[in-house]
């Protein structure tokens, strides 16, 4: 019953993140390098100018591969680990800022701060309970009727990346995985590269040596999992004959700096089984690359905690995509009071007041999903002994086919207790079990992919089958959604084999969107799957009403929004697609700004403590055919929200030019509305942007008069230029920064950036920054020196550019003015009715009929996109899905829709 997170194409995260900084480890960052860039790197190097540029300014000390002796991957679905670094370095500086600093660089997959996970467990050693309570959680699990029917197999092993374990306790030295082509001598003997790795390794201070140091959690853990069984001494593990391989990922401080490495670690030696009783609230690509890798390319049964906070927020690595998530639950069957929950988690288990091995050779009680985890763990190496073929994926649903049900107990938790508790002896007996799951899904509505009101979704999903032969299986959608309403809500599964799946696409579900859905809306659906007598319930969320689309139709990538920002729709400058030029990452925020004096200044960038949020959307963003350009995007908004409103309205049009010479712009185009009963002066409006153009503290700002253009490059020899270049007429200024601390002799944005400062720099000039050497730098573009009469309007546009040179961006800027010039009115676009369509709507054919003679007929759909060209009247549509398609007609020299 995993939860998945499905978002429509337009959510391009440069990467995910959750503001958690004290989960990051300091000054230390996790860099992947693209595979195109192989040939620069070696174990300690990275042989890129503007990366030793951007090292040098923030005094990088140290970097290495993470997994230096993994060799490359170039199999299809499968995890390259052998281009990951850990750099350190000495800056005082935030690891999110460093991290989107060399984000910007373009030889990276990812960049990303280094997560410290914790540990999920709540202490209770000083609980005194009586004896009998010991082995609630093996009675509770049907543990003892399991071991009638087997007590596992040494060959499998569970591996334990937690805190060490005590290496001399009784309970756990016959159980420790040994390695004996490795034996302690001094030498590596099985050239593993780790030397003496002949009980496990220490990650942590990487050494052969993983007995713990901080705390007994490790030891309870793999106790839990495969202590020694029938022994006559401490306590009986579900596993029993499963063996534990114990992998520190403590440093001697406790920290988990090395949690994700061990993961890497016990899929490289042999451990089918994986238990990670810890995790974060905050994801990543890298720990995504590192569970993808063990379960993908190693086959490996990831078993994750889902946390101990008491809420459904998504926890990793237990939410990602394949990890067998646990949640804990107490003596009465019921959940835990700690334990989180969700429609991510796949299974529950005992998890409060557990008995088991501590170090000094003890035994306590401890609490927490971290103890409910290797309970699942053990039980599903005694699931694999008995069914030695079976897939990582295979056990998973055996174990949650065969779960106990608790939703009857837990009516507050219906669903989210994943498929119930850990039922380990009906695992073992369950003849002819059967378990389906919705593994991937489509969801389109054969447009534009926005979601928005009156829009019809279909959502075609694969369903895969993992136990036994199944039939007659009938799936329901449904929503408790007040913003959907579902069409069709049924699909049918035929028969399925073992390990086959089914994708229903001849027959999708269909929903509407309804009118009134709020902006970037999560709408939860529910797929019941049911042949009357197997019946499971899967869960996803699909997001609504976007308030901003990507927009990549030429050189450029960016991002449009509803409020006013340019590149990125957040506070954080983390969701959206920046700026690019043909790939090339050069922005770190930028947005709209509109002030009429040191007091009242409307926007939407930095201010004195964090992000300004005046602008408030009216109008959502979306695309506004016929189209002017390739892609023309249409929004409403207001600046509702700032503290002293000017009362204005601002409707924005932008405009994207597929092709020569118009392919390296983005035009934006504010009309500005006077809402007010009183004249507005000395109003400006203008854009603040901060590039990173390469090695972000060697960059310079410049400004070209000619042309109202600011721009910026890198004074690298292969540097990149950004430019906003003003398009209306009137009044043009430039402010340049020096964003460094004093400003250098300019407005010093580094320690803030407050109304009066946004207004000097709306209606004064500043022409360069970032002499004589480089610097990191940002401008304001704007145009202004505007009276607003009540009800009176003003446009004001610019031009964003990307180029190669100054003479690149110059003929750009040239090029786009020419275009606006004939953007307002469009003198190329002739009226309608001088041709006409039938049959109107068609199936088929379609006939244009005209009073000219026809050069070149273009259907486009509502993206913009050129989909048919003809030159004759007749043109053959029946290709196309059913929707709304635009007729373009060109003759002498005119366009005609």
């Amino acid at each position: 019953m995993k939860l998945k997170y499905f978002f429509v194409v337009f959510l391009f995260p440069l990467w995910a993140l959750a503001q958690h900084n004290n989960e990051f480890l300091k000054q230390t960052i996790i860099v992947k390098v693209k595979q195109q860039y192989r040939s620069i790197c070696s174990p300690n190097e990275i042989k890129n100018t503007s990366f030793r540029n951007y090292s040098a300014t923030i005094g990088v000390t140290k970097i290495e591969l993470i997994f230096p002796h993994h060799k490359p991957e170039n199999k299809e679905n499968l995890v390259d680990l052998s281009l990951i670094y850990q750099l350190t370095y000495t800056a005082q500086k935030d690891e999110q800022e460093v991290a989107n600093k060399l984000s910007r660089i373009n030889i990276f997959s990812y960049v990303e701060p280094y997560v410290i996970p914790h540990l999920t467990y709540t202490p209770n050693d000083s609980i005194i309970l009586a004896d009998t309570t010991k082995i609630w959680h093996l009675k509770m699990i049907n543990a003892f009727t399991a071991w009638d029917i087997t007590k596992g197999d040494t060959n499998i092993t569970v591996g334990i990346t937690d805190m060490g374990w005590d290496n001399t306790h009784p309970d756990l030295v016959g159980n420790a995985k040994k390695n004996y082509n490795d034996p302690i001598n001094g030498l590596d003997d099985d050239g593993d590269s780790y030397v003496d790795n002949f009980i496990g390794w220490d990650l942590g201070n990487n050494d052969n040596d993983a007995q713990q140091e901080t705390s007994s959690h490790g030891t309870h853990v793999s106790g839990l999992a495969a202590a020694v069984t029938d022994n006559g001494k401490g306590v009986a593990s579900i596993g029993f004959n499963t063996k534990f391989m114990p992998i520190k990922i403590a440093n001697s401080a406790g920290i988990l700096t090395q949690a994700y490495q061990g993961v890497v670690y016990a899929a490289d030696h042999g451990c089918f089984i994986i238990n990670c009783s810890w995790g974060s609230t905050t994801p990543g690509q890298f720990q995504k690359d590192v569970i993808d890798y063990a379960i993908l390319n190693k086959g490996c049964l990831v078993v994750g905690a889902c946390g101990n906070n008491s809420n459904d927020i998504l926890f990793y690595p237990a939410a990602y995509d394949g990890v067998l998530t646990v949640a804990a639950s107490d003596e009465a069957d019921l959940k835990a009071g700690f334990s989180n929950f969700g429609y991510y988690v796949d299974i529950t288990s005992p998890g409060n007041n557990i008995w088991s091995t501590i170090g000094g050779s003890d035994y306590g009680y401890n609490g927490g999903t971290s103890m409910a985890t290797p309970i699942v763990s053990g039980a599903a190496g005694l699931v694999k002994a008995m069914h030695p073929s079976y897939t990582n994926q295979q056990v998973a649903a055996l174990l949650r086919a065969t779960a106990f049900d608790m939703n009857p107990l837990n009516p507050t938790f219906v669903d989210e207790l994943g498929n119930g508790r850990l039922d380990v002896a009906n695992a073992l007996t369950a003849v002819s079990p059967q378990f389906i799951e919705l593994t991937s899904k489509s969801i389109t509505d054969k447009n534009d992919n926005l979601f928005v009101g009156n829009d019809t979704l279909r959502i075609t999903g694969t369903f895969t089958n993992y136990l036994a032969p199944i039939n007659g299986l009938i799936v329901t959608l449904s929503s408790s959604s007040p913003y959907v309403s579902i069409i069709d809500a049924t699909t049918s599964i035929p028969n399925l084999n073992t390990m086959e799946s089914f994708v229903h696409g001849a027959d999708p579900f269909l929903v509407q969107v309804l009118n009134g859905v709020p902006f970037n809306e999560q709408v939860l659906f529910k797929a019941e799957i049911s042949n009357g007598i197997y019946t499971v319930n899967e869960y996803f969320y699909v997001s609504l009403n976007p308030d901003y689309i990507n927009l990549a139709e030429n050189q450029i990538q960016t991002t449009i929004t509803s409020k006013g920002k340019i590149g990125f729709n957040d506070v954080n400058n983390s969701i959206g697609s920046g700026f690019s030029f043909n790939g090339e990452p050069m922005l770190y925020e930028a947005g709209l700004m509109v002030g009429i004096n040191t007091s009242q200044v409307s926007d939407c960038v930095r201010g004195t403590s964090g992000q300004e949020v005046d602008f408030s959307s009216l109008e959502n963003v979306s695309y506004n055919p016929p189209y002017v350009s390739s892609l023309d995007l249409i929004g409403k908004m207001n600046d509702s929200n700032a503290d002293s409103t000017l009362n204005i309205s601002i409707q924005q049009k932008s405009y994207a030019y597929a092709s020569f010479p118009n392919d390296k712009y983005v035009i934006v185009n504010y009309l500005i509305k006077n809402e007010g009963s009183t004249t507005i002066n000395n109003l400006y409006a203008g854009i603040f942007a901060d590039w990173d153009i390469s090695n972000s503290m060697t960059n310079k700002a410049g400004y070209d008069a000619t042309r109202k253009m600011g721009f910026v490059r890198s004074i690298d020899a292969d540097s990149l230029y950004a430019a906003i270049k003003v398009l209306t007429s009137g009044l043009a200024i430039n402010y340049s920064f020096d964003n460094i601390s004093g400003g250098a002799g300019g407005i010093d944005i580094s320690n803030g950036f407050d109304k009066a400062e946004k207004y000097t720099t709306l209606s004064s000039n500043r022409f360069l920054a970032g002499l004589p050497l480089g610097q990191d730098v940002a401008h304001v573009v704007s145009t202004g020196g505007y009276t607003l009469n009540p009800t009176d309007t003003v446009y004001v546009a610019f031009a964003l550019i990307g180029g190669t040179s100054l003479s690149d961006i110059q003929n750009s800027a040239d090029h786009a003015q020419s275009t606006y010039d004939n953007i307002i009115g469009i003198d190329e676009i002739v009226n309608e009715q001088n041709f006409s369509l039938y049959p109107n709507p068609t199936s088929n054919w379609v006939t244009v009929k005209a009073e000219f003679e026809i050069e070149k007929i273009e259907v486009r759909n509502v993206l913009g996109e050129i989909i048919i060209t003809s030159k004759n009247h007749q043109v053959n549509l029946e290709s196309l899905t059913n929707g709304i398609y635009f007729v373009e007609v060109y003759a002498n020299q005119s366009k005609y829709i």
